[in-house]
């Protein structure tokens, strides 16, 4: 019996000796688990600044909310709610996309000591001026800030996250319009150019126009183009071929513009991976106006020359307007001049479209017998009220004259043929006078023989 009891203790005594060093390992564990339990619990106590009674609070932003490409001034309220002072207190910002820093402003500002809870000093309001990025869209962006002790981050910090309100207005317009007149019956080129002068990019634009009872019409396509993509503050042209009908009234003509395009109204939800949009569509109306009518076209074409000298040149209105206060000159030139005496410019009136006129020019050639070109300038009023000039090159032939011999043989020839004339009316006029005169004599001498006659046949009577 007593070496079973005895033996029953030795085996105890080996079970114990076993069991310690699994005891304490165990309990090894378990003090290495709390420690680093506490640890954790540490660390997320200095991350949230809660161990230490460490608050901050966004104040207010200005501007609230922010355009992309401003200038972002933010007010942050730190405090101390703790039961002990917090020296050498730093903020610090470290901004990310879309903030960044601006030349001359401080992203760390050492705010020193806050004083323990309901002391006066346990509170202080700092202030930070960020930039914003120009390409942005709409929404909320987070912006973080550390507080932390100027030389020992350990022993306490704050990291928190504000959402800065961003609005990024998107917009465009038609910056130009590369056509201001067009003349009736002719092919014009019309651009637009379409200017993003948002804050955004616009996607999907899709642009239309249209004119006052189709007066304009696009030739070879449709009135609408799409644009994929214009980026901010970028411009993209929408080109038409145009024309109108050649008996349009001239005068001011409205035409109708829209854009349409995809605006990205706000982010939703902003990963890691990226942001998520919401997109609407978007409606820009605008008008402008184009003038039609304007200029003309002439023709100057020679005709003949004349016994004295002078070339007779045709002008024929060929444009689509008429023209007012036509005038035609000849400027100085190489080969041809102005004979002494006479005027370089002829007046022709008005013109209306497809008349013609003529204007005669004393010329004198600077080489004889071979053609030459002769320029000639019109001006002229067009229906728009702008005077207007035309230069018109042709080829004339020069060929040899005297204008002095062939004049004296005319005045010669004339002078003769006036004379003849003269002598032939006055015998006319002689043999005229004499027969009348010989009918005037025989009437008299009847007219005497019959009063004769009748005073003989009186006398006789008297006698009987």
């Amino acid at each position: 019996m007593g070496f079973k009891l005895t033996g029953f203790i030795c085996l105890l005594l080996l079970l114990a000796s076993c069991v310690q060093p699994v005891l304490a390992e165990d309990s090894s564990e378990t003090e290495s688990t709390e420690d680093e339990s506490t640890e954790n619990k540490s660390t997320s106590n200095i991350g949230s600044g809660l161990d230490k009674g460490l608050t901050l609070d966004l104040l207010n932003q200005d501007p609230d909310p922010v355009k992309p490409g401003d200038v972002l001034e933010i007010r942050l309220s730190i405090q101390n709610t703790g039961y002990e002072d917090l020296d050498n207190c730093v903020l610090e910002i470290k901004p990310e996309y879309p903030f960044k820093a601006i030349a001359g402003e401080k992203l760390v500002q050492n705010i020193g000591t806050l004083g323990k809870r309901y002391e006066d000093n346990r509170q202080k309001v700092v202030k930070f001026k960020l930039g914003l990025d120009n390409n942005i869209n709409e929404g909320k962006y987070p912006l973080k800030v550390y507080v932390y002790a100027d030389g020992n981050k350990n022993r306490f910090s704050l990291t928190k996250d504000f959402d800065i309100e961003i609005d990024s207005e998107s917009n465009a317009e038609i910056e130009y319009i590369s056509v201001e007149k067009m003349v009736p019956g002719q092919k014009t080129d019309l651009v637009f150019g379409i200017k993003n002068v948002g804050n955004s990019p616009l996607k999907n634009a899709m642009f239309s126009w249209e004119s006052t009872n189709d007066v304009i019409l696009p030739v070879g396509s449709s009135n609408v183009k799409h644009i994929n993509l214009i980026d901010i503050g970028d411009t993209e042209n929408a080109s038409f071929e145009v024309l109108t009908n050649v008996n349009t009234k001239p005068g001011l003509y409205k035409l109708n513009m829209v854009l349409t395009y995809d605006d990205v109204e706000e982010l939703q939800t902003i990963t890691e991976a990226g942001t998520v949009e919401n997109q609407k569509r978007k409606e820009i109306k605008s008008k402008a106006g184009i003038y039609i009518g304007g200029t003309t076209d002439f023709d100057v074409a020679f005709m003949e020359r004349s016994q004295t000298g002078a070339y007779t040149f045709s002008i024929s209105n060929i444009g689509n307007n008429a023209a007012n206060s036509v005038k035609i000159s000849i400027p100085q030139q190489a080969n041809w001049t102005i004979a002494d005496g006479s005027s370089n410019s002829v007046v022709l009136g008005n013109l209306q479209k497809g008349d013609y006129t003529t204007a005669d020019f004393n010329l004198k050639p600077a080489k004889i017998g071979e053609d030459l070109p002769i320029k000639f300038e019109i001006s002229y009023t067009s229906n728009d009220g702008i005077r207007q000039v035309e230069e018109i090159e042709l080829s004339l032939y020069s060929s040899t004259f005297t204008p002095s011999t062939e004049a004296g043989i005319s005045e010669e020839r004339n002078s003769s043929s006036l004379a003849y004339k003269a002598g032939f009316a006055m015998l006319v006029f002689v043999a005229c006078g004499a027969v009348i005169y010989k009918k005037r004599q025989k009437k008299l001498k009847m007219e005497s023989a019959q009063e004769n006659e009748l005073n003989e046949m009186k006398a006789e009577d008297r006698d009987r």
